[in-house]
């Protein structure tokens, strides 16, 4: 007989005995829904069975599905988990085991694989990144072109094929050394097959659409940052709305910066409610003869690829704790200037 047939037998006997479920669950070291199963089959087995009149006694096969008791005990466990990593994430604390001031370089979007990318002030930017101590770089999104379903048929308007991107992929990252890869609409459509996910060192964060980074100084000074692929909200006359939006909102940064819509603009205010002095940022990017912004007839900017952000620890007045360069270049000399001042 099988060993089913056992368990079923016990659970009737069990019920039988102690005249309550609980009792004849506890008895037998069963979770109380799981008895009240067993106990269903049992009566089925047991009492409607007439073995005079049928000998056979088929088996109660077991069940594929995941036990309801292991099925709520790891949807519990997935939610602690998923609750855990959005709790880590509302402000990513990055240690910055120095009190000289640091450069950020936000780069705008960067289709690398694209036709229109802008390759020299790209390469000329990694350049000047690499050679400027005290500063790194953040990816704002948008890596690669990354064309999906019916929007793959745009492969056939440029030379770098899909592999050959992901080539190019690995030797930008490499390269660029990003404390920060925001993942852009563009980088999502990989959804799980991410190469991005892969191709980062175990030291560089990758985030979906949005990150907020504290940075910690060892003097306890900190500055905070949301970087976004973009924020929501949009005006035809302040390319910096979605910007303020979220700073009125959450008017705890003193950067908020977003790329995504292939413009530049920067805005440095005051919130005396919160007492900071934010700056609003945006990115162009260096995708150039975009066939989408010309059919809608939009000039393309020639400035503001990338958004240079240079913070001093040092410093105790509030609008000039951080400085943003729409030219990162300009950036790199004076965050230069500013740590010679501490050497």
């Amino acid at each position: 007989m099988p060993r089913l047939i056992d368990d079923l037998r016990d659970a009737y006997e069990a019920y039988q005995a102690f005249g309550s479920e609980r009792a004849a669950a506890d008895a037998l070291g069963l979770a109380k829904t799981t008895f009240h199963d067993r106990l269903r089959e049992a009566r089925q087995v047991f009492e409607q069975q007439d073995l005079d009149e049928d000998p056979f006694i088929t088996p109660v096969l077991p069940s594929e599905e995941t036990p309801v008791d292991e099925l709520i005990d790891r949807m519990v466990s997935t939610f602690e988990r998923k609750r855990k990593a959005r709790e880590a994430r509302r402000w990513i604390p990055v240690k910055v085991e120095t009190d000289k001031p640091i450069g950020l370089a936000f780069l705008g979007d960067p289709h690398i694989d694209d036709p229109g990318c802008d390759w020299p002030t790209l390469k000329r930017h990694l350049d000047i990144i690499n050679k400027t101590s005290g500063m790194r770089s953040i990816n704002i999104g948008d890596t690669t072109n990354n064309w999906v379903g019916r929007l793959a048929r745009l492969y056939a308007d440029q030379e770098t094929t899909q592999s050959q991107a992901w080539q190019l992929t690995e030797w930008f990252i490499r390269e660029a050394n990003f404390m920060l890869i925001i993942n852009g609409n563009h980088d999502m459509w990989s959804g799980a097959s991410d190469p991005i996910q892969w191709m980062k060192g175990c030291h560089q964060l990758q985030e979906d659409w949005t990150a907020r980074v504290e940075l910690q100084f060892k003097n306890g000074k900190v500055m905070r940052f949301i970087a976004s692929h973009d924020f929501p909200g949009h005006s035809q006359w302040n390319p910096l709305h979605a910007n303020m939006k979220m700073a009125k909102f959450l008017s705890s940064a003193h950067l908020y910066i977003a790329g995504h819509r292939h413009n530049w603009a920067l805005s440095h205010i005051e919130l005396p409610e919160s007492g900071t002095c934010p700056w609003l940022a945006r990115a162009r990017g260096y995708k150039f003869f975009d066939h989408y912004a010309l059919t809608k007839g939009y000039e393309e900017q020639q400035h503001g690829h990338s958004i240079g952000v240079i913070i001093d620890p040092n410093e105790t007045n509030e609008s000039k704790f951080v400085q943003c360069f729409a030219d990162l270049e300009e950036a790199a000399d004076y965050l230069t200037f500013k740590r010679s001042k501490y050497a």
